[in-house]
């Protein structure tokens, strides 16, 4: 089951109101005045992409989603029948699937998790009946049940990296070193691209650089300038240099 829209609180700006993303697309646009929350909100995308940190934090959070069969199957399987769910155990036809899993097959849901991680507070559409045929015991079950599905729920930044940008960034001439990092401000892409372009070492493919890149390059600056190639020079002792430092040098086959 997928997440459709997240919101947290409990986070510097957003102590007590819920703040988020209604839906959550490929490109997704931040407006906001200055000192809204806009950076803060970009927290939660951080925390989002790893589980850890998501985890370490004392947020609660509101998601949505709607129940898809696969998942459902899986917390009400056809093998099984009768239990705290309730039914005839000896009757084939009252497994818990037939009997209560299908009936939330593309239900939405909302529910809230909190700062210990447990969920609670599940609403389903006005017109859906939560309410088991077999009483309330069987009813609480089946919600247990649904809680322990939303526990395993994906959203779209499952599997991703975090790259946060300053506005003001820069790449600027950097040493050489084997530590790959990429900071908010541009500092060490000098370094990155350096080591693709110059280690002996297959994991580093140049292809990277000389293909990768300088095809994303290009597509980005349109007509302002078509790039042939990305290369580092390396700084000689010369007065007023930074010494033993790499700089970036994009070569035009043509400039206007």
């Amino acid at each position: 089951m997928n997440i459709d829209s997240i919101h947290f609180k409990g986070h510097l700006c957003f102590q007590k109101e819920w703040a988020g993303f209604d839906t959550i697309k490929p490109i997704n646009i931040i407006i906001g005045r200055n000192n809204s929350g806009k950076s803060h909100l970009l927290d939660l995308v951080e925390a989002l992409c790893n589980k850890d940190k998501i985890d370490s934090q004392n947020w609660q959070c509101r998601c949505s989603g709607v129940l898809d069969e696969e998942s459902l199957r899986s917390v009400f399987p056809e093998s099984q029948r009768g239990g705290e769910l309730g039914g005839n155990s000896w009757n084939e036809q009252e497994n818990h699937w037939q009997t209560h899993g299908r009936h939330f097959v593309h239900k939405s849901v909302t529910w809230e998790v909190d700062d210990n991680g447990n969920i609670s507070n599940e609403v389903f559409p006005d017109d859906f009946n939560l309410n088991s045929p077999y009483g309330e015991s069987s009813t609480n079950a089946r919600l247990l049940l649904i809680r322990q599905l939303l526990q395993n729920t994906t959203h779209p930044f499952n599997e991703h990296s975090f790259r946060r940008l300053l506005a003001d960034r820069d790449i600027k001439t950097e040493p050489a070193t084997v530590k790959l990092t990429l900071g908010p401000d541009g500092n060490g892409a000098s370094n990155i691209i350096r080591r693709f372009i110059l280690t002996a070492n297959e994991e580093f493919p140049r292809e990277v650089i000389q293909r990768e890149l300088l095809k994303a390059l290009n597509s980005i600056f349109g007509n302002d300038g078509q790039f042939s190639e990305i290369q580092v020079q390396h700084h000689d002792e010369t007065p007023g240099e930074k010494q033993d430092h790499w700089e970036i040098y994009l070569g035009e086959d043509k400039k206007a």
